[in-house]
């Protein structure tokens, strides 16, 4: 049964605020510590999910709050005609964190996508006023501006809209024939943007040989390739970013969720050649790269460098894979694990909706994507314990041993 202050904020939500996120879970936080979230009603739930992979310290790292508060002190926001010592940190940890290049910060991931496709457009025309044309992939995400929204190959994102913006091939992912076939009968590629693990569709993951095929071709045939980070950068896969588990060196990143703990930014990180390409007017931001957004980076990158940090992802991830395969050993409602670090997928034989539901009333927060397939991206310093605590939860629900 709801409280009255819950249903009073449902009703509240739905007389004020736009109604296309549907009917939101039943539950409203108001503080959090660690890997907890408190509702509400003053309840306490194990995070599994942080915010859709953004929450990458948890809820209490004494450095990142210390930092917040001290720039909030200091300067939130002076705007991009000025220099920024602030930008200029953030951008060198992130050169020292996934290769030598140039940042532009903006506010979020579909913004930082948007800046990438301009940059390969960009790029590509000046050698040919026919190369535009940007390979992306079945089942992805980039975003849901005209320009992200087009590179995501997806119907259900496209439709209601309109034409979408032309000039994106769409290929299956994983199919390495295809691509080749592509790029060999194909001279008006400018890029290929991709993630390395699909997220919205179900923690589908990038096949190496895939990947690598797509560098040696991409570098051959002078072709940007764009890795999108969005969700996979921040440490979030057990390194700081996704693409040096495939031994492969991108010209561009895009990132955002975990990149400044939950403070809105984004950024495009490229080689510096690419980045000239830029020139001054050909893209801007109001926010972006702001001094707060900036602080929050500088601390979030500090504290995911750390070896032990990158160890815990490592101890949790083997914990978590256990506890499933386990489950799994037990019933047949899991029909695949898989995932990389803290972003894992249990493709069940059921619809995992209603699990989700099950799962918030015990206190416990996952979440489902591609309909059948539960998503565990909870914050990277959970602790060993209060994941496992977390897992045997779900694995009650799962054996409808709940009560």
């Amino acid at each position: 049964m709801k409280s009255k202050i819950l249903q009073k904020i449902i009703d509240e939500d739905k007389e004020f605020l736009f109604q296309n996120y549907g009917d939101r879970l039943p539950v409203s936080f108001i503080k959090g510590e660690d890997s907890y979230l408190y509702d509400q009603d003053n309840k306490k739930y194990i995070d599994l999910f942080s915010g859709i992979a953004v929450s990458n310290l948890g809820y209490s790292n004494n450095s990142f709050k210390n930092a917040l508060k001290k720039q909030i002190d200091n300067l939130i926001h002076t705007s991009n005609w000025y220099l920024n010592e602030e930008q200029i940190e953030a951008a060198k940890l992130l050169s020292e964190l996934s290769f030598k290049g140039k940042t532009l910060f903006v506010n979020s991931g579909t913004e930082a996508n948007e800046a990438a496709i301009k940059l390969a457009r960009r790029y590509g025309l000046s050698k040919d006023e026919k190369r535009y044309e940007i390979i992306s992939f079945n089942n992805s995400f980039h975003g849901r501006t005209t320009g992200s929204m087009a590179a995501t190959a997806q119907k259900k994102i496209h439709e209601g809209f309109g034409p979408i913006a032309k000039g994106f091939k769409y290929l299956p992912f994983n199919d390495l024939e295809s691509f080749e076939n592509e790029i060999a009968n194909n001279k008006n590629v400018t890029a290929v943007i991709t993630e390395l693990i699909q997220g919205e569709s179900g923690i589908n993951i990038a096949d190496t040989k895939f990947i690598q095929k797509i560098s040696e071709l991409c570098k051959k045939n002078d072709i940007l390739f764009i890795i999108d980070e969005v969700q996979t950068g921040i440490g979030r896969t057990g390194k700081p970013f996704a693409f040096e588990h495939y031994r492969i060196e991108p010209d561009i990143i895009t990132l955002a969720k975990g990149l400044a703990g939950g403070i809105p930014v984004g950024a495009i990180h490229a080689k510096s050649e690419i980045s000239n390409y830029f020139t001054p007017g050909t893209h801007g931001t109001t926010f972006g790269g702001n001094h707060l957004a900036m602080a929050g980076i500088v601390a979030v990158l500090t504290e995911i460098k750390k070896d032990s940090f990158l160890k815990n992802i490592e101890d949790v991830h083997n914990q978590i894979f256990k506890q499933f395969t386990e489950i799994k050993n037990k019933s047949n409602l899991i029909k695949e694990i898989r995932g990389l670090g803290l972003h894992i997928g249990i493709e069940l034989t059921i619809p995992c909706a209603e699990i989700v539901k099950k799962a918030l009333e015990k206190r416990v927060i996952i979440n489902c994507a591609a309909g059948n397939v539960i998503r565990i991206m909870p914050p990277l310093s959970i602790s060993p314990e209060i994941a496992k605590e977390g897992i045997k939860i779900i694995e009650k629900i799962l054996l409808n041993e709940e009560n």
